[in-house]
């Protein structure tokens, strides 16, 4: 059985782009993201924070994406790309999700990962993937950080602790294209 690619983007939803943690760099990075979208072929899998009324997670970083809410949408210029959408309640988009059952059937081997928050959910989810044996590129300028100081060292840890590399949108363009 033939191999797919798949496309994983993670939490571009309104409260990480526009709403309570965006800023300009989730903002540009989701733009490009519907930009480049646009000549894509491959499967999109689309995971998003969509949490409970008092999630354990808001402790931490107080309420936000609560399910069934504008908050948890979407990102407007993505709404019409994902082809299945996981709803998550944890950094790591594989926990308690069914997240890795619809990889496996969609036979996913290589990975094409991007969203909000590199340091946090983007590379937690990296995490996920490497201990389920996915292939995974990083398209690193479709990735933003809450805090953009620590987008380029979440870069770097991804490299250093999954082996996985990186790749910008122009490159992930060429290869949708070639897809």
């Amino acid at each position: 059985m033939e191999q797919n690619n798949v496309i994983l983007i993670v939490d571009m939803i309104n409260d990480f782009v526009t709403g309570k943690f965006g800023n300009k760099n989730a903002l540009n990075a989701a733009n490009r993201a519907a930009d480049v979208l646009k000549y894509n072929k491959m499967p999109v899998v689309f995971a998003r924070d969509f949490h409970i009324k008092n999630d354990p997670e808001f402790r931490v970083w107080g309420e936000h994406a609560l399910m069934n809410t504008p908050a948890s949408e979407i990102y407007e210029k993505l709404k019409k790309y994902p082809d299945f959408i996981i709803n998550k309640r944890h950094y790591d988009a594989f926990h308690d999700t069914d997240l890795d059952s619809l990889l496996r059937f969609l036979n996913a081997k290589k990975l094409y990962l991007f969203g909000i928050s590199t340091d946090i959910c983007v590379m937690h989810t990296a995490s996920g993937a490497f201990y389920r044996n996915y292939d995974v590129t990083v398209v690193s300028d479709l990735c933003a950080s809450i805090d953009e100081n620590n987008h380029e060292d979440a870069l770097k840890k991804i490299k250093i602790n999954y082996g996985y590399n990186s790749i910008d949108s122009e490159e992930f363009k060429g290869v949708i294209k070639n897809e």
